[in-house]
């Protein structure tokens, strides 16, 4: 054999093993392609069901509020002379808050309290009068009757007679006139007392008081302002006696009752204020099918602005010791809801059936039992493969 014949020999050598080689390295790529999309495990995230507490709630938002509050103002027309508290102030059942300028009626007052005096005065005086009437009547008629003895013997003319019946009658119209001016008199005093009286009414009344303990919310008027009657100065309410008015989905009707319980989340804070449900509303709103729920606290230890943004979480159903899975380990599909668990190493889907539904947790009534993996993707929109080998996620 020729060198040149070996040359062409080990060219064909090197050229059969050339595509030997690229066949080798496409299998081998096949391979790992295969055992990672085959037959490798697939990286899952694991849960166990397990047993504890299912808390079924139901969401709203709404605003706090005063079991009391209070409009005030004067219940008659003047010029305010005082405000004695700032908005934020903490004011007492019957603390004086407001007053009106009394000037015009302390001046009435005094007049009518001289006229009190004068016509008590001129009562005096007509009572002397009527005693002074009642004696000259008496000396009339004594007169009259020893006249009328008189002429009845003959003794005197008729002319005397009639003059003693005259005096009789002049002296019975003198007492008629002075009881009839006591009787005004006496009735200017009822008058003058009584104008009196208004004008110290007036005076009482041009003091405004706090209907009850509370806070001053809204201050309306500032002195030297003129009010009616009905206008209002002071906004006062309650603040130990709040609740929250919260808007829930009319769904949850079937599920609402009276007492139970709640929490209250205010803005700003951590932690939640317990409290209860305390009112139902019987009419839905119209537009939003919202209903509102009254939730009373059950114990305020913060400050509150009547009016603020509350969220509350009302507890509907409770479930001890239930059979749980967390609520993210569930997918859904056209078949309804399932999850992915573990059978004998490998991904399956199951379909359990599932009761009471929480926030975070669901309550699982048969289909898997508890201590048993449960399965899910690193996203929770993740798709595992059916029938893989899975290891947990590190």
């Amino acid at each position: 054999m020729t060198a040149s014949e070996n040359v062409g020999i080990g060219r064909r050598i090197l050229s059969v093993l050339r595509r030997s080689l690229w066949l080798l390295a496409l299998i081998g790529v096949a391979l790992a392609v295969a055992w990672f999309r085959v037959w490798s495990p697939v990286p899952v995230e694991v849960v166990q069901v397990e047993r504890g507490v299912i808390l079924e709630e139901a969401f709203g938002r709404g605003t706090l509020e005063s079991q009391r509050e209070a409009a005030v103002g004067f219940d008659l027309v003047g010029r305010l002379s005082e405000v004695l508290v700032e908005e934020g102030s903490r004011v007492t059942l019957g603390q004086e808050i407001a007053r009106l300028e009394t000037d015009q009626a302390q001046a009435e007052l005094r007049s009518a309290q001289t006229g009190v005096g004068a016509a008590r005065a001129s009562l005096t005086r007509l009572a002397a009068e009527e005693e002074r009437a009642r004696a000259l009547l008496a000396t009339a008629e004594r007169d009259a009757a020893r006249t009328a003895a008189l002429f009845d013997t003959g003794a005197i003319p008729g002319q005397q007679r009639d003059d003693a019946n005259d005096r009789v009658r002049i002296a019975r119209a003198e007492l008629d006139r002075v009881l009839a001016q006591r009787s005004e008199a006496t009735r200017g005093i009822e008058v003058a007392a009584g104008g009196a009286e208004q004008r110290r009414v007036a005076i009482v009344r041009a003091t405004l008081l706090a209907p009850f303990d509370g806070l001053v919310t809204r201050r309306l008027r500032e002195p030297g302002d003129t009010v009616t009657v009905g206008s209002t100065v002071l906004r006062i309410v309650d603040t130990s006696r709040v609740y929250v008015n919260a808007s829930l989905d009319e769904t949850l009707l079937p599920k609402l009752a009276l007492e139970k319980p709640a929490a209250l989340f205010f803005p700003g804070t951590a932690g939640a204020t317990s409290g209860r449900v305390t009112r139902i509303s019987w009419e839905a709103d119209r537009q939003t099918h919202e209903l509102l729920v009254e939730v009373t606290p059950e114990r305020l230890e913060r400050r509150v602005a009547i009016g603020q943004r509350v969220d509350v979480r009302v507890e509907l159903a409770r479930q001890e010791q239930a059979l749980r899975l967390p609520s993210s380990a569930i997918h859904h599909d056209a078949q309804g809801p399932f999850v992915y668990a573990d059978r004998a190493g490998r991904i399956a889907v199951v379909r359990p059936r599932f009761g009471l539904s929480g926030k975070d947790y669901v309550e699982v009534l048969e289909g898997l039992a508890e201590g048993e993996a449960v399965l899910s993707g690193k996203a929770s929109t993740l798709q595992l493969p059916v029938g893989r080998r899975w290891v947990a996620a590190q």
